[in-house]
């Protein structure tokens, strides 16, 4: 594969990184549906530098950035996990306190 290819997709990772890391760390503006597209982005590109560079001069590279995507794609989830925990949790009290009126 060539050079540009992988400096092509090494961009779109950091780029794609960059959304993901906002969302994870609840910078302003940072939207649970933002953080939807930003894993899903995440995980594209990095199934793509996977299946593009198995083998030759960026196969180590392309799989340390692999690696290193999947264990922003997990703490991203986390935090999404999280966000949906409240969100039902507070549905849950308001409906509680309702019933005792």
């Amino acid at each position: 594969m060539a050079k540009s290819s992988f400096v092509s997709l090494k961009a779109q990772f950091d780029d794609a990184c960059t959304s993901l890391r906002a969302f994870t760390l609840g910078q302003r503006g940072s939207t649970q549906r933002g953080g939807l597209v930003a894993v899903e982005r995440v995980s594209d590109v990095c199934d793509r530098l996977k299946k593009l560079f198995t083998s030759g001069p960026h196969a180590g590279e392309a799989a340390a950035l692999v690696v290193s995507g999947r264990t922003r794609v997990a703490a991203a989830e986390a935090r999404l996990a999280i966000l949906r925990g409240k969100r039902r949790m507070g549905a849950g009290l308001r409906h509680d306190t309702a019933e005792k009126r």
